[in-house]
C-alpha cells in the first residue's frame, strides 16, 4: 500500500463507485481521493464502506478497463484530467485458475461434459470412437463399447450419475453421422471399468454431427450437422419414427472388418427437421430457460433464433466471419458466439432489441471452438481454441477506445490457461462449481484448472 505520507501530499480526483452486485452497493456518494491509489487502497476503501467483517478482494474497472495501475498513471496514459471526475465500477476479483491436475486417454479427445454433484464424474468423447467415464481422481469407471465407426464429435449427460438414481445415461455423436443413446448402471467398485452397450440410435443426418444439446425438462436433444440441417429428437423411442435400413459408407463397411460386429439398437428417425442455415452449422444449444426456443450458429456467420414448436427460424443476426461456438449469458440476455477469426462477438438476441448489441473480444490467435458460461459469476465465461489456450473473459471488461468504429466495444481476456502438456489443440471445455474448469484436446488429456480458496482470500497488495 501507498505511503501515509504520500498519499497526504498526493493531488486527488472525484470519484464515483458504482457497482453491478446488489449485495455489494454502497450509496451513491462522491468520494475525493488521492491520484496515488492503487487496487489494494481502493479495494480498502470499499470494504471500508461496505464495514465487511472478512475483507472481499475488489477489481476495478474505468471505461470498461481493468485498473492495473495507479489512478495517476491511468489518467496521463488516457489523456485525463483530474479536475474532472472519475466513474469507478468494483466487482470481486476473480483469482486466476491454478493447475489441478490432467489424465491421459488412448487417442485426442474432442468434448467433455461434467455431471453435476453429488458425486461428479467426468465425461469424454475420443477421436477412436469412443466415450468413456473418469473420476475426479483419474479412475476409468466406464467405456463405451466400439459402436461408432470414426470419430466422436459431441457428447452429453442425460440422466447423470446420482445418489438418488440407479442408473445413468448419456449421448454420443460423430463422423458417422449416428447419434447413440447409453445405459448403465455405476458400479460401487471404482476399480472396475464398466463396459457400457447403445441402447438407440437416432439417425438422420448426411454429414459429420458437430453438437448436442439435451432439455432435461423436455426430455428432448438436438443436434446440428455439417449438412446444414438440425434435427430434433426424443429420448422417448415411442415418440419417433423407427428406421429399418440406415445408410452406409465405404469408411464404415471396412471398419467393420477390423472390429467386432457392433450391438443391434433400436434405430430411430427425429421429430423434426430444420433447414435454417446455408453452411455447415457449428453448434446448437436450448434456450436457457424457454425450451420451446433455441440458439444455432454456422459457417454461414449467422446466429439464429428457432422457435422448436413451429420449426421456424425467430429471428437471424448476421456477423462478419464463419460461427464455430455459442454460449449463453441468460441473466444478461446476451448470446457469446465464438468465430474462425479468434475472436468472441456478443449478441443481444432479443427480437425486442431494435439494434444488435455487440462487443469483439480479441485474444485467441485460432479458431474460438467452444465456449462455457461460469457457473458461480453471470458476467464470466470461458473460451476453448486450436490455439491451444482456455480464455477467461468479463463481458462487464469492454471498452468503447482502440477498436474501429463498426465493431462497438472491444474487451480483452483476464486470463489465459496454457496446456500443461505444452502442446496441442483445445477442443472442449466445461465448467463446473465442483471440480473447476476442464479442457480437454489434442495431448490426449483432460486438464483441470481451479480457482482456490476464493472464500478464505483476504485483501493484499494487487498492485
Amino acid at each position: 500500500m501507498a505511503d501515509p505520507m504520500d498519499i497526504d501530499n498526493a493531488p486527488r480526483i472525484q470519484i464515483n463507485l458504482s457497482t453491478r452486485d446488489p449485495s455489494l452497493s454502497i450509496p451513491l456518494q462522491p468520494l475525493r481521493i488521492p491520484t496515488n491509489l492503487k487496487r489494494y487502497g481502493l479495494s480498502t476503501l470499499v470494504n471500508h464502506l461496505l464495514e465487511t467483517p472478512k475483507p472481499i478482494p475488489f477489481d476495478f474497472l474505468v471505461d470498461g478497463k481493468y485498473l492495473r495501475t495507479s489512478i495517476d498513471q491511468y489518467l496521463t496514459s488516457a489523456g485525463l484530467s483530474s479536475e474532472k471526475p472519475l466513474d469507478v465500477e468494483y466487482v470481486r476479483s476473480q483469482l486466476p485458475p491454478t493447475y489441478v491436475g490432467s489424465f491421459e486417454q488412448d487417442d485426442w479427445i474432442s468434448s467433455v461434459h461434467i455431471s453435476p454433484s453429488p458425486s461428479p464424474t467426468i465425461l469424454t468423447g475420443s477421436f477412436n470412437g469412443t466415450a468413456q467415464i473418469t473420476s475426479l481422481s483419474g479412475e476409468i469407471l466406464a467405456k463405451t463399447v466400439p459402436m461408432h465407426t470414426q470419430s466422436i464429435k459431441s457428447i452429453t449427460w442425460v440422466s447423470p450419475p446420482s445418489s438418488s438414481s440407479s442408473e445413468a445415461s448419456f449421448l454420443t455423436a460423430g463422423l458417422d453421422r449416428t447419434i447413440n443413446l447409453w445405459s448403465y448402471t455405476p458400479s460401487s467398485d471404482p476399480s472396475e471399468t464398466l463396459q457400457i452397450t447403445p441402447t438407440t440410435s437416432y439417425i438422420s443426418h448426411k454429414s459429420t454431427i458437430t453438437s448436442l444439446s439435451y432439455s432435461p425438462s423436455t426430455s428432448q436433444f438436438l443436434s446440428s450437422s455439417s449438412d446444414h440441417t438440425i434435427s430434433l429428437w426424443s429420448t422417448d423411442s415411442s415418440l419417433l419414427p423407427t428406421i429399418t435400413t440406415p445408410q452406409s459408407t465405404s469408411f464404415t463397411r471396412k471398419r467393420r472388418r477390423t472390429i467386432s460386429k457392433p450391438p443391434s439398437t433400436i434405430k430411430k428417425g427425429p421429430l423434426a427437421t430444420l433447414t435454417p442455415h446455408t453452411a455447415p452449422v457449428s453448434q446448437i444449444i436450448f434456450h436457457q430457460t424457454d425450451k420451446s426456443a433455441a440458439y444455432s450458429v454456422s459457417w454461414d456467420k449467422s446466429i439464429i433464433t428457432h422457435d422448436l414448436i413451429t420449426t421456424q427460424q425467430i429471428s437471424t443476426r448476421l456477423t462478419n466471419h464463419p460461427l464455430l461456438s455459442i454460449t449463453v449469458l441468460p441473466s444478461l440476455n446476451l448470446l457469446a458466439a465464438g468465430s474462425a477469426a479468434r475472436h468472441i462477438t456478443l449478441h443481444d438476441p432479443r427480437e425486442s432489441s431494435k439494434t444488435i448489441q455487440t462487443a469483439v473480444l480479441r485474444g485467441h490467435t485460432n479458431g474460438v471452438v467452444s465456449l462455457v458460461k461460469s457457473p458461480e459469476n453471470e458476467y464470466i465465461f470461458a473460451s476453448g481454441s486450436h490455439d491451444g489456450s482456455v480464455r477467461i473473459w468479463d463481458v462487464r471488461s469492454v471498452s468503447s477506445s482502440d477498436t474501429d468504429e463498426n465493431e462497438g466495444k472491444s474487451g480483452g481476456s483476464l486470463f489465459v490457461i496454457k496446456r500443461e502438456s505444452g502442446t496441442g489443440k483445445v477442443f472442449g471445455v466445461d465448467w463446473s462449481r465442483d471440480v473447476g474448469l476442464i479442457s480437454v484436446g489434442e495431448d490426449k488429456k483432460i486438464q483441470i484448472n481451479r480457482g482456490e480458496g476464493m472464500a478464505d482470500v483476504t485483501v493484499m497488495d494487487q498492485s
